[in-house]
């Protein structure tokens, strides 16, 4: 076995896991000799799952499994966090299966660059007899294409640009910030459920850390219509507006500035209205609709893209709901405003 501080655990968290957790235990312990450990806790399963579990741990030493009442994910995924020994943790869920060589891909580069906090991976999605849906299919390419540090800096106000089930991460990093957190409350700011990967990406960003992801697919992602992320109320559109506006109120809008909001329309006016109730100074709200602009959102003035040029602004957040949008905006911002840097001065919000 090798070294404590150079080997791996794996992080399951599981509650009803079925039939799948065993082929998702099974790529795992697949991993081989760089495996230091599986923990998995269940989190109150009532199908097989506890049966399937206890074999595994009988047929293998590096399977510990911790069994609890039902508390949910992040209780769980906190308590498996407490129980690791190893130096960095690779986090997997109960119904995906694991590449074989994804660790022989992610350790290496962990050792040799300490500025990363994580090395994550590609991801297919499958679903059993049917077809993934068309939204899925285009989060798993935009997700997929997010590889270098850079990339990842500028996509985190976006959406989470990290692959949860194929991420492995420091182990230290992520118990110096408390481990993961499901909700939030600051008045003004955060007040409700939160997704706790993306809000843990977030706090690691903020603290300087860098992420990248190896280009090959590491894990293959069972798109269940019951998935958490499905169903859950900490997945959905609002709680993941909460988690970015707690990240900017504490990174790039920790103090008033002066903001102009590309977005006069259903994404861009709970912006304005939080920018305001924060004490930020709406400058212009920037729309493309003629019939929009000379009039006033919120208080603040609809103007034409041309105006950034000429506009006193320090921050500009793109909220713009419209498919293919979001390039096109960039390089209008890119010719109008070549001072604003994504992940600096712009972010580009969903």
């Amino acid at each position: 076995m090798k070294p404590l501080e150079t080997t791996v655990s794996a992080l399951m968290a599981v509650r009803d896991g079925g039939v799948g957790v065993d082929a998702a235990v099974a790529s795992i312990l697949a991993w081989g000799e760089r495996l230091l450990e599986l923990i998995v806790v269940d989190d109150g399963s009532q199908d097989s799952t506890p049966e399937s579990l206890e074999r595994w741990a009988q047929r293998d030493p590096r399977v510990r499994v911790f069994t609890r009442p039902a508390q949910g994910l992040v209780p769980a995924l906190n308590a498996g966090l407490a129980a690791c020994r190893g130096r960095w943790v690779a986090r997997m869920d109960a119904d995906d299966v694991a590449s074989p060589e994804r660790l022989e891909q992610q350790v290496p580069l962990l050792k040799a660059d300490p500025t990363l906090a994580l090395v994550d991976g590609r991801a297919r999605f499958f679903r059993n007899g049917g077809e993934v849906p068309e939204g899925m299919r285009l989060h798993e390419a935009w997700i997929n294409g997010i590889v270098e540090p850079a990339d990842f800096h500028r996509c985190f106000s976006i959406e989470s640009p990290v692959v949860h089930p194929a991420a492995t991460f420091r182990r230290q990093a992520v118990l110096d910030l408390g481990g993961y957190r499901d909700h939030a409350s600051v008045p003004g700011v955060a007040e409700g459920p939160i997704p706790e990967d993306y809000d843990l990406w977030l706090r690691l960003h903020a603290q300087g850390w860098r992420f990248r992801k190896v280009p090959e697919l590491l894990v293959r992602m069972h798109d269940r219509p019951e998935r958490l992320t499905r169903t859950h109320p900490a997945y959905s559109r609002e709680a993941f507006r909460r988690a970015r506006a707690l990240w900017l109120a504490s990174t790039a809008l920790a103090t008033p500035r002066a903001v102009v909001v590309w977005g006069a329309g259903k994404a861009g006016r709970p912006w304005i209205r939080w920018l305001q109730a924060q004490g930020h100074r709406v400058v212009a709200v920037v729309d493309i609709d003629p019939r929009k602009i000379g009039s006033t959102r919120q208080g603040s003035p609809i103007v034409a893209p041309d105006a950034l040029s000429s506009l006193d602004a320090e921050i500009c957040l793109v909220a713009v709901a419209a498919r293919g949008a979001r390039p096109l905006i960039a390089d209008a911002l890119a010719s109008l405003r070549p001072d604003w840097r994504q992940g600096r001065e712009l972010f580009f919000l969903r």
